[in-house]
């Protein structure tokens, strides 16, 4: 048990030590290429609210949305029948977001 305690203790003060030496040893550069925004691939323009597409944020929930598909898949694949019943209700939530995506026009992709 102690071995534990100690090896606790170890860890936590080298985690401090590499975060303290991190922060004191790194350069910091305030330049405006640094701390000025970028969303998405292109540099804003104007006012940040108003070169932000929600195209980009529904796209990036479609896809974490697919991830999740993915791992409840292979918890049905491994798993017993209540892996099976979570992921017929996030099929349901999902078929049931994309329709109302879609209901809205939402997924039409206009630039």
């Amino acid at each position: 048990m102690w071995v534990l305690v100690v090896v606790s203790v170890f860890l936590v003060i080298l985690c401090v030590i590499f975060y303290l030496l991190n922060f004191f040893l790194s350069t910091k550069d305030l330049s405006f290429c640094k701390v000025s925004t970028f969303e998405s691939g292109f540099s804003s323009i104007s006012l940040i609210q108003s070169s932000f597409s929600i195209h980009f944020f529904v796209m990036m929930l479609m896809f974490v949305i697919f991830d999740l598909e993915v791992v409840m898949l292979l918890g049905v694949v491994v798993s017993d029948i209540s892996s099976i019943i979570s992921f017929l209700m996030l099929m349901v939530f999902v078929v049931g977001g994309f329709y109302m995506e879609w209901w809205y026009g939402k997924l039409v992709w206009l630039v």
